[in-house]
């Protein structure tokens, strides 16, 4: 912000409001001090040529608007101020008109009664600007009506005194106009920016609860088709003792933790092309081939997993966790379904069997290791080292042929 605009924002009480406001009120402020600066140039010049009788109503037109700022500066009433200083330019445009003898002796000077519906627009008061336009038409035929019935007696400007005028009237008056739009501009640009830059922050938060191609076509459709999948790969994570740490660490302390630990994951996942669903409580859960089909789900899968562990040994080893955390890991392979449910808060997540077989994975799994079935190791075993543990009875599942990735695999 600008000093001039950091002053009239402290000096006039409405630092603390928003952009829009603040540009709203600072424009009326200047719209006042233009004003006053253009009626000591008429006072200037009608005392050059030395007609100070027609002085007294540019000079009252001054001192009101002196008062008018006086008045918001004092009270901070900004809706009252707006009108004062619009409702001036009505009254003394058309007496300004009237007491220099008319349309031609007074250069014109009742065209300044359009500048407060052009002000109420920019300031964005609609209902006001209609008003003060409807005064403006009034002006103009009071002006009109005025120098048709007493204008008899009219009072000459020698002709380059009245050019004089026509050029200041027109010259003052189309600058405020200029000023009034050009704010206006300015305004609507640094609102546009605003709103782009809201819509990048809704975009972005977007991006962070739903996979890319599904944010997309959410925002073009209103909807996102629920998907079946042939074959996908689960990572169902959980940390080993999470209840019992949890009772020796602080609430801060243990969301600190865990965020520092997600934190990595997240990024994990970003690099094995691998989607996080969510996280529940303690437990990660993410999955490979969505929403975009992959031949190596699998194998991302366990790549991710391994990285998983790495980073839980390195980040425990910092020592910069007061009560380092084991993960259980459980992945299995096989036909899901994916869709986003909700109305205001969205969810992207995954339903079928595979993910209950994953949480067994997981449950019948031992701290450090990385647990798979064997829908998994078959897709997986051309590459990764691992070391059959036998047919292990899984609630509601039954008997299921469960391996241990090695974890010096590749």
């Amino acid at each position: 912000m600008s000093p001039w605009n950091n002053f009239l924002s402290n000096a006039f009480g409405f630092s603390e409001e928003s952009p829009e406001e603040q540009t709203q009120k600072r424009i009326s402020i200047e719209l006042a001090v233009f004003a006053f600066i253009s009626g000591i140039g008429y006072n200037l010049i009608y005392g050059y040529l030395i007609y100070p009788e027609k002085n007294y109503v540019s000079i009252a037109s001054l001192v009101f608007f002196i008062l008018a700022i006086a008045f918001y500066f004092f009270t901070k009433n900004y809706q009252a101020y707006k009108i004062i200083i619009l409702s001036i330019f009505i009254v003394f445009g058309l007496i300004a008109q009237i007491s220099l003898g008319g349309f031609v002796d007074g250069s014109g000077v009742v065209l300044c009664t359009i500048l407060p519906a052009l002000g109420a627009l920019i300031f964005g008061d609609f209902k006001l600007a209609r008003i003060f336009f409807y005064l403006f038409i009034v002006a103009c035929i009071a002006a009109g009506a005025w120098e048709y019935l007493y204008g008899t007696e009219v009072y000459r400007f020698p002709k380059y005194i009245s050019l004089i005028f026509f050029v200041a009237n027109f010259v003052s008056i189309g600058a405020i106009c200029f000023f009034l739009i050009q704010s206006f501009y300015l305004k609507m640009t640094e609102s546009q920016k605003q709103l782009n830059l809201e819509k990048e922050k809704s975009e972005s938060l977007l991006l962070n609860i739903l996979p890319p191609s599904i944010s997309e076509e959410l925002k073009n459709g209103g909807e996102a088709k629920a998907r079946g999948y042939a074959s996908a790969t689960v990572i169902f994570v959980d940390i080993v003792g999470f209840s019992k740490m949890s009772k020796l660490l602080t609430p801060g302390e243990l969301v600190l933790q865990l965020d520092t630990y997600f934190r990595v994951f997240d990024d994990i996942m970003e690099k094995h092309n691998v989607e996080k669903i969510k996280t529940i409580g303690d437990a990660y859960l993410a999955v490979a081939g969505i929403p975009e089909e992959s031949f190596t789900h699998a194998s991302d899968a366990v790549a991710a997993a391994l990285d998983m562990q790495k980073s839980v040994a390195i980040i425990n080893k910092q020592g910069i966790i007061r009560q380092p955390f084991q993960l259980r890991i459980g992945v299995h392979s096989g036909p899901l379904i994916t869709g986003v449910v909700g109305k205001k808060k969205f969810t992207y997540d995954i339903w079928g069997d595979t993910v209950n077989i994953a949480a067994r994975m997981e449950q019948h799994g031992e701290s450090g290791q990385i647990n798979i079935s064997e829908s998994t190791f078959n897709l997986i075993q051309h590459k990764y080292k691992c070391t059959p543990r036998g047919k292990i009875s899984a609630k509601n599942v039954g008997e299921l042929e469960m391996y241990f990735v090695e974890k010096n695999s590749p």
